[in-house]
């Protein structure tokens, strides 16, 4: 099983003097990603995991569109 908070592509944002972090997924595939996001019609910026505070994270597992989640799937 894949999970984000283990993957060296979720990346941690945050802007200077906001407590909240963005979590994004900058796996090299971003083709795929963007793909996924207009066949299934999802209308949130491609890749973002989500919003968390300091020493959270916002997913448990990694979503459908994980092209590393795919690969597990098949092999």
């Amino acid at each position: 099983m894949t999970k984000c908070l283990d993957c060296k592509y979720s990346q941690a944002y945050r802007k200077p003097g906001n407590c909240r972090y963005e979590y994004r997924c900058e796996h090299p595939n971003q083709k795929y990603i963007i793909d996924y996001f207009k066949e299934h019609k999802i209308l949130k910026l491609h890749g973002f995991l989500g919003f968390s505070r300091a020493g959270e994270f916002p997913v448990k597992i990694a979503p459908k569109w994980c092209p590393l989640k795919g690969a597990d799937d098949n092999g």
